[in-house]
C-alpha cells in the first residue's frame, strides 16, 4: 500500500464514521419527543458526523504539508472552528432565530467540537504515523 492509497484508506474510515454519525443523529432524532431531545440529538451526533467527513477529506491533504505536526494541528483547528461555526450557525440562527437567541448553548457546541476534535485529531496522529514509516 503506497501513501495514495492510505489517504484515501483514512478518508474512507472518518467518512464511514460520518455516515455512520448522521444515520444515527436523523434516527435517534426521529425517536424523540420533545423537541430539545431531537436539538441535542443533532448537537451531539448529525453535526459531528459532517465534521468527521470534512475530517476524512483533509487526509487527501497530507501531501500539502510540511510536517505531520502541521498536517494534524491544521486539521485539528479547522475541525473545532468548523464545527463550532457550524453548531452556532444551525441552532443560533436557523433553529432558534434571532428573536431568541439560546447564548448558554454555545458552552456545549464548544465542547462537543472540542471532544470531537480530539478524537479525529487521534485518526489523524495515527494517519500520520503510519503515512510516515511508507515509501513513496
Amino acid at each position: 500500500m503506497n501513501k495514495k492509497q492510505l489517504s484515501y484508506l483514512f478518508c474512507g474510515i472518518l467518512s464511514g464514521v460520518g455516515v455512520f454519525l448522521l444515520i444515527l443523529g436523523i434516527t435517534q432524532s426521529s425517536q424523540m419527543i420533545t423537541e430539545d431531545d431531537r436539538l441535542f440529538s443533532h448537537m451531539f451526533l448529525t453535526i459531528p458526523g459532517v465534521l468527521a467527513i470534512g475530517s476524512g477529506l483533509l487526509c487527501l491533504t497530507r501531501k500539502n504539508h510540511r510536517s505531520a505536526a502541521g498536517f494534524v494541528i491544521t486539521n485539528f483547528f479547522y475541525t473545532l472552528l468548523g464545527g463550532f461555526l457550524i453548531e452556532c450557525f444551525v441552532f443560533q440562527f436557523l433553529h432558534f432565530g434571532l428573536s431568541r437567541p439560546q447564548p448558554k448553548l454555545t458552552i456545549p457546541a464548544g465542547l462537543t467540537c472540542l471532544c470531537y476534535g480530539f478524537l479525529f485529531m487521534i485518526f489523524h496522529i495515527v494517519f500520520c504515523v503510519i503515512y510516515g514509516r511508507k515509501k513513496n
